[in-house]
């Protein structure tokens, strides 16, 4: 998936401090992605948290998990650096199944299963988009950011509509810490922002 002039230029112009995440634009775009094997392969994989982000080393998620209006609802979204790609699982359960895409719909990008390996049956709607150089530069540049952004005690207020919101960071297979305060919460949004738009498309466009 192509990104269109303007988005690389603002990209490109991310404030982009030092940190774990690797910033230069030579090294990432030489780095050898690993072997990804097609989505479709991983039609019948049954874990409590979907394959595609349970293997994510280096990267961003944002969980969702509903409540009351969302009940049964539980959503990951997600940057995987080592293998340069974006990923959303959309997961559904109970009487009133959300975001379950026509089959005939579906690219080849993405895939519908049902799983049971949390106790109950779930819908699990998976679409995956493979990443740019510039993609994954924006990605660390604003992981950086935020690891380098001053951390303040202050009192976060729960969603009304959620049981569980979060966002992590992994490098090298562990979660960093991500702090607190307004400017650290203002730059996750800006990443859960970057890591759901590119996927919206592909999303609706099955529903």
């Amino acid at each position: 998936m192509d990104i269109p002039t303007s988005a690389a230029q603002t990209f490109s112009n991310i404030d982009c401090p030092d940190g774990p995440f690797e910033t230069d634009i030579s090294k990432i775009s030489q780095a050898s992605s690993e072997l990804i094997p097609p989505v479709e392969s991983q039609q019948e994989a049954n874990f409590v948290v979907p394959i595609e982000i349970s293997r994510i080393l280096e990267g961003g998620i944002s969980f969702f998990q509903g409540g009351l209006m969302n009940e049964g609802m539980t959503t990951w979204y997600a940057f995987d650096v080592g293998r340069q790609l974006f990923i959303a699982v959309l997961g559904s359960a109970g009487d009133h199944l959300k975001h379950i895409p026509t089959v005939e719909k579906l690219s080849g990008n993405q895939l519908l299963r049902y799983t049971d390996a949390a106790g109950y049956r779930r819908a699990e709607f998976v679409t995956v988009i493979k990443a740019t150089p510039m993609q994954v530069r924006a990605f660390s540049c604003l992981a950086n950011k935020l690891l380098d952004s001053e951390s303040e005690k202050i009192y976060r207020p729960p969603l009304a509509d959620a049981m569980t919101k979060s966002f992590s960071l992994l490098n090298d297979g562990k979660y960093l810490d991500l702090g607190e305060g307004r400017k650290r919460w203002e730059i996750e949004g800006e990443l859960v922002r970057f890591i759901s738009q590119p996927l919206q498309e592909l999303i609706l466009q099955a529903l």
